[in-house]
């Protein structure tokens, strides 16, 4: 017995208005994937695995960057200063804003919270030790002006500047945003 609307045939359906429809099935034709590699392909494969120029920049580990609240805070006074910010969240980057077109050309900035008061550039190094140590590294290969941002519940917002050689507290940019 066939199907309801199946012709003798088998080949259309006859609806009630007369109209045929033919049903059929098409073959597809699969292509056969090429071969990725052969074994003499992968023989002329090569690997080149280059060290870094300079050991002491792999071994100071920054950490891991999260939003902080205090990156924010310091995002709103460099847009006050006449940058223009960018928010940094990368965890292989020291900085976490960078700060373009202001007087002193691009700054990366690293902001910090700190709960023990940071007077100095002494005492700022020894907090934060690594971090330094890892923008001082940073310093010696970037032509950009590189700073840290602490901010202490008695000191307020504290800038420094970054060199290969070491740190030290910035009168000008303090003085420019006053």
């Amino acid at each position: 017995m066939r199907p309801h609307g199946v012709s003798r045939t088998g080949k259309g359906t006859k609806f009630p208005t007369g109209r045929t429809d033919v049903e059929q099935k098409t073959s597809v034709q699969v292509k056969q994937r090429k071969q990725i590699a052969t074994e003499r392909d992968l023989a002329e494969i090569e690997v080149v695995f280059h060290t870094p120029v300079d050991v002491t920049a792999t071994e100071a580990r920054p950490g891991r960057m999260r939003s902080l609240p205090i990156v924010h805070e310091a995002k709103e006074i460099l847009i006050a200063a006449g940058y223009l910010s960018v928010r940094v969240s990368e965890p292989s980057m020291p900085v976490n804003l960078i700060g373009l077109g202001g007087r002193a050309g691009a700054l990366l900035i690293l902001a910090l919270r700190s709960q023990v008061p940071v007077p100095s550039a002494a005492k700022l190094r020894e907090l934060y030790t690594g971090r330094v140590d890892h923008l001082r590294v940073l310093a010696g290969k970037v032509k950009d002006t590189i700073m840290i941002w602490v901010h202490s519940p008695t000191c307020g917002w504290r800038y420094y500047l970054i060199y290969p050689g070491g740190l030290r507290y910035d009168h000008d940019f303090a003085a420019s945003l006053n």
